[in-house]
């Protein structure tokens, strides 16, 4: 927090003036487009028209500021700067194997990448140079970073979670699915904790030692849940067509953000630096 003394014409009186960055938007995908949803007026902006694309994972560079997103059915992985007017897509890498779950590791100058139909995970530099194949699994398609405590997150669809080292050492079991298939997952660095929507419409939490599991909400619905992200106190997941918050604590209602023409199937939370200033008088 900044705190600022201006004078002003009164004799004796100062304005303190609060100055904070913090501007949050959040960013979906529909099978044919990318959106911007604004917190404050509610609304969406259209970022991207992509024909049939299906994009199941969104990431960002905070280091260079690139939005990064698999282009599912036209196999290849293409990023965008952002924010800016200028939404020209560059290609990544091309000629995959329907790429689903993506992650950016800006300090390594890393891009992993999910190849569903042929199982692997895959990695390269950010700007689409040296890449190399890394392990398969099975039926993966979710990928998660903590790159604070250097651990990688694979959801294997119809089986579990995994983590490992992000040289794939240390692989380790975090849970196993009662309902599948599995198709979304995030992960909360500040409490290490996993979150899931299974099949079953229950949205499940855990420790990353796969202790403390619980149901943290659950929607009844037997579907395929495709988006969540968790920031701060709050996840932020996708329910068909609904965009929908809902607090960590067990047992709270979930808000419905906005209601899409189309499937959601991948949410991005961005944290830009803005000003918002506060000010009072005082003698």
């Amino acid at each position: 927090m900044l705190y600022v003394l201006v004078d002003t014409e009164a004799k004796d009186t100062y304005r303190i003036v609060f100055v904070s960055a913090y501007q949050v938007k959040l960013l979906y995908s529909t099978y044919t487009r990318i959106i911007e949803f604004d917190f404050d007026t509610r609304s969406v902006n259209v970022l991207l028209e992509l024909g049939d694309a299906y994009v199941y994972a969104i990431d960002y560079d905070y280091q260079n500021r690139y939005i990064y997103f698999p282009r599912y059915n036209y196999n290849d992985i293409v990023r965008f700067a952002y924010p800016s007017n200028n939404t020209t897509l560059q290609t990544v890498v091309q000629s995959l194997s329907y790429p689903t779950g993506i992650a950016v590791d800006s300090a390594n100058d890393h891009l992993y990448w999910i190849d569903y139909i042929r199982d692997k995970l895959s990695r390269c530099n950010l700007d689409g140079s040296n890449v190399t194949v890394l392990s398969t699994f099975i039926n993966p398609w979710v990928i998660r970073l903590d790159v604070t405590n250097r651990w990688m997150y694979i959801v294997e669809q119809s089986t579990g979670i995994l983590k490992s080292r992000f040289d794939l050492s240390d692989r380790r079991t975090i849970t196993n699915f009662t309902s599948t298939p599995v198709y979304c997952m995030d992960i909360d660095t500040e409490e290490n904790r996993l979150y899931w929507i299974n099949y079953d419409g229950d949205m499940k939490s855990a420790n990353d030692d796969n202790s403390d599991v619980k149901t943290i909400h659950s929607t009844n619905t037997r579907t395929s849940y495709y988006a969540i992200h968790v920031v701060g106190s709050y996840i932020y997941y996708a329910n068909a067509k609904q965009l929908l918050m809902l607090s960590k604590i067990s047992g709270s209602t979930p808000t419905v953000l906005y209601n899409d023409s189309s499937y959601i199937y991948s949410i991005f939370v961005f944290n830009q630096s803005g000003m918002l200033i506060n000010s009072y008088s005082q003698k």
